[in-house]
């Protein structure tokens, strides 16, 4: 898989890139709803025989405008995670574009000839609730008047769950009150926590996230899954007012970057969890 950030600059460097397929979202999540969208997208590349690319971008609109960490706005995923799923949905090409203030000013003629006409789109897929250009007002299914027969558009349905909209906001609430069991259902995948881990005494390390801004649950206790480039191992992820901690026995003192997948809140009572249990939440290695 091939990824590319882009922006105002260096997107005429890929004006020869090859025909595709492109599916539009922010996908923070990559959940069920995101999943749709990307193998609706697959399966139109493989009919017309041309590769998938996915289009993202580097920040949610509302932090180019604002930067300061006070923000209720936190993300499901690391950059890197994100990307890592969207290979995981059989993406051929990634492109990362910089929401940056310049971005988001652009009109939605120039969005789609710059970053889809410019990029050799020959179908666009997105959600239903996929908007452009600037102030976000135009939605996708006005995608047509703008693209003049160019490409073709394809929307894709809203996706629920129980009657419930399956969507990035719900799944951030949902994480943030410790509903992780749900959370990882409307995901499609455990929830995880990309970060460093630091030695204390034997089987504790502390836990460094790789952002500050990715969305955690409350304080507790929770079951989870150690991902590293050695191998997975259960664990415990720990989060107080003075910071996260993990236990397990199976880490190595060597190991530093890690992926936390959290599986499940534990009861007052912690139960180590077993191997083969059913997971929750997850923590995972970048």
């Amino acid at each position: 898989m091939q990824v590319i950030r882009l922006n105002a600059n260096t997107i005429q460097h890929y004006r020869t890139m090859p025909r595709v397929v492109m599916a539009l979202g922010f996908f923070d999540g990559v959940h069920r709803g995101h999943q749709a969208v990307l193998a609706q997208a697959r399966r139109l590349a493989d009919a017309r025989q041309v590769p998938l690319a996915v289009m993202t971008f580097s920040r949610h609109a509302s932090r180019a405008f604002e930067t300061t960490l006070t923000t209720d706005f936190r993300y499901l995923n690391t950059i890197s995670q994100k990307v890592d799923l969207l290979g995981q949905n059989h993406a051929d090409i990634v492109y990362v574009v910089d929401f940056d203030r310049q971005f988001a000013a652009i009109s939605p003629q120039q969005f789609v000839e710059t970053y889809l006409i410019g990029l050799n789109v020959c179908g666009v897929v997105g959600g239903f609730d996929y908007t452009f250009g600037r102030g976000g007002h135009t939605q996708i299914s006005q995608m047509a008047q703008y693209s003049r027969g160019r490409f073709t558009v394809t929307v894709v349905a809203e996706h629920d769950a129980a009657q419930e909209k399956i969507g990035s906001t719900a799944i951030r609430h949902l994480v943030k009150v410790g509903n992780v069991a749900r959370a990882n259902a409307l995901l499609g995948h455990p929830y995880a926590l990309a970060g460093q881990v630091i030695p204390q005494a034997r089987g504790t390390f502390a836990f460094n996230p790789a952002s500050r801004l990715q969305q955690r649950p409350p304080q507790g206790s929770y079951r989870c899954q150690l991902k590293t480039t050695a191998g997975e191992w259960p664990g415990t992820l720990t989060i107080t007012a003075d910071g996260l901690t993990i236990q397990t026995a199976a880490l190595s003192a060597t190991e530093r970057t890690v992926e936390v997948a959290i599986l499940a809140r534990q009861a007052a009572r912690v139960v180590p969890w077993q191997r083969g249990s059913a997971p929750v939440i997850a923590v995972r290695a970048m």
